[in-house]
C-alpha cells in the first residue's frame, strides 16, 4: 500500500487517510466510521451494504488527494 496522504488540518495522528494498492489499482479510506443511523439508512436505501462494509467520513478538503490518487492509478485500472 502507498500512503497518497493524510488529512493536514489533524493533530495529534490517527487522522483519516488515503491510500492506493499498487497492485491492484484500488483506493483504501481510512476516515472516521459513519455511526448515524439516519445517514447510513439514507445510504444504504441507494446502495445496500454487505455485512463485512462499512462507510467511513473524509473531510471535503481531502478531495485532492482522492483525485490524486485515481489520476495516479487511471491508466493501470482493468
Amino acid at each position: 500500500m502507498r500512503l497518497v496522504g493524510t488529512d493536514q488540518a489533524c493533530q495529534g495522528g490517527n487522522c483519516a487517510a488515503v491510500w492506493v494498492d499498487d497492485e491492484t489499482g484500488d483506493l483504501v479510506l481510512q476516515g472516521a466510521q459513519v455511526t448515524d443511523q439516519d445517514a447510513l439508512a439514507e445510504l444504504t436505501a441507494k446502495s445496500p451494504r454487505a455485512p463485512h462494509e462499512t462507510v467511513v467520513r473524509i473531510p471535503a478538503r481531502m478531495r485532492d488527494l482522492v483525485q490524486e490518487a485515481c489520476r495516479d492509478r487511471a491508466t493501470d485500472v482493468r
